[in-house]
C-alpha cells in the first residue's frame, strides 16, 4: 500500500514538474515563433539603380514599421532622397507601405533579434513630381541567415535594385 502511494507520489511529481515546464517555456515559443514583427531601417540604407529613370543614382533610405505574417498586415513609413552619381540630390519625399507581399524569418538569437527577408509594395511620394506607387521594396536582414543565401543586408526598392548599404533588424 505504501509503494502504490509512493509510486502515485511520484508521477504526480512528474505530472507536476512537465506541466510547469510547459507553463514556463510556452511564452518563450510563442515569442519566439509569433507572428507580429517590426523592422527599422538603421541609419540610411542605400541601393543603386542600374536600369529605368535613375540609372546610376542612389536611393538613400530610413524609415521603420510593423507587420503581421499571418494577417498580412504591413504599417510601415520613412523618408528618401534619389542621389546622382556626383552627389546631386535631385529628390526627395517619403515612402509609405501599401501592402505586404511576404516575410521569411531566419530566426536568431533571440526574440528580439531576428533576421530575414521581408517583401512589401510601397508608394515613394516626392517632394515635386507624382507618386511612384506599386514599388516592390526587399528589407534583408543577415542575423542567423542560412548559409548559401545569396542577398546583402539592406534593402532594395523598385528599380534601385542593388543593395550598397546600411543595417536592419527585424523585432518578435
Amino acid at each position: 500500500m505504501i509503494m502504490q502511494a509512493t509510486m502515485k507520489i511520484k508521477k504526480l511529481a512528474i505530472w507536476l514538474a512537465a506541466m510547469l515546464a510547459v507553463a514556463v517555456l510556452s511564452p518563450l515559443d510563442a515569442a519566439a515563433g509569433g507572428t507580429s514583427f517590426s523592422f527599422q531601417l538603421t541609419g540610411p540604407n542605400t541601393a543603386m539603380a542600374s536600369s529605368g529613370q535613375f540609372s546610376g543614382d542612389t536611393i538613400r533610405m530610413t524609415g521603420a514599421g510593423t507587420f503581421d505574417r499571418v494577417a498580412a498586415t504591413v504599417d510601415a513609413d520613412g523618408s528618401f532622397k534619389i542621389i546622382r552619381p556626383d552627389g546631386t540630390v535631385v529628390e526627395r519625399g517619403t515612402w509609405k507601405a501599401t501592402a505586404f507581399t511576404s516575410f521569411t524569418s531566419f530566426g536568431g538569437p533571440h526574440p528580439g533579434f531576428q533576421g530575414g527577408v521581408l517583401v512589401i509594395t510601397v508608394t515613394l511620394t516626392p517632394v515635386s513630381g507624382a507618386p511612384l506607387s506599386g514599388q516592390s521594396m526587399v528589407v534583408n536582414c543577415l542575423v542567423n541567415a542560412p548559409s548559401g543565401f545569396t542577398g546583402d543586408e539592406g534593402m532594395t526598392v523598385g528599380d534601385f535594385t542593388t543593395s550598397t548599404g546600411g543595417t536592419t533588424l527585424f523585432h518578435n
